[in-house]
């Protein structure tokens, strides 16, 4: 009898350890959902949660756009010295990007007088390179109506290049061209 009546009822001692490996098992898939959630979630979150300002300034993603190849003599006595630079702008929105492809040729046409005002000295050094880079964000803005604040500084530096572009982005209407990229640059 005594056979019997265990193969009915299993020991208490086996219910216990079943219960508490399915307890164990639900509570290790739960934490790892809630580390994979925690850990995978973007930085933006924390912060629009936290500031009031950020929850209605959510980012999109921005539109780059890549112009032609510059081809041009640098300002240098002599002329013998020539720039190759490759620019992509990057733009706020694709409203931005259909006035942007509207006003290409006054785009490219600025960025060539520009580039060939310039002498090989100049672009040579890092800061050289990020004034180029402010200076046709500037034009391509003021192409597409944007006017820069009378009161930013000019970029002579490092520390001036991200003062202005502060500036400019934080006052009135900001630059729809947020930066400037090089995918080449040569100067021989």
């Amino acid at each position: 009898m005594s056979d019997k009546g265990s193969a009915a009822n299993p020991a208490p001692g086996k219910k216990r350890r079943g219960l508490i490996i399915g307890v164990g098992a639900v509570l290790m898939c739960a934490g790892a959902g809630a580390g994979a959630w925690v850990f995978t979630r973007p930085v933006e979150d924390e912060l629009s949660d936290a500031l009031p300002e950020h929850r209605s300034a959510k980012k999109t993603a921005p539109i780059y756009v890549p112009l032609d190849q510059f081809t041009v003599n640098l300002a240098d006595e002599g002329g013998e010295r020539l720039a190759q630079v490759g620019v992509t702008l990057e733009l706020v929105d694709a409203k931005a990007e259909a006035a942007t492809k509207a006003q290409m040729p006054a785009v490219r046409n600025s960025i060539l007088l520009l580039l060939s005002s310039s002498r090989s000295g100049e672009l040579l050094t890092l800061s050289g390179k990020q004034k180029l880079a402010t200076r046709i964000a500037e034009l391509t803005g003021q192409h597409l109506g944007w006017q820069p604040p009378p009161e930013a500084p000019a970029a002579t530096g490092a520390d001036d290049f991200v003062v202005a572009r502060r500036t400019a982005q934080h006052r009135g209407r900001p630059n729809p061209v947020e930066a400037v990229h090089f995918s080449h640059f040569i100067v021989q």
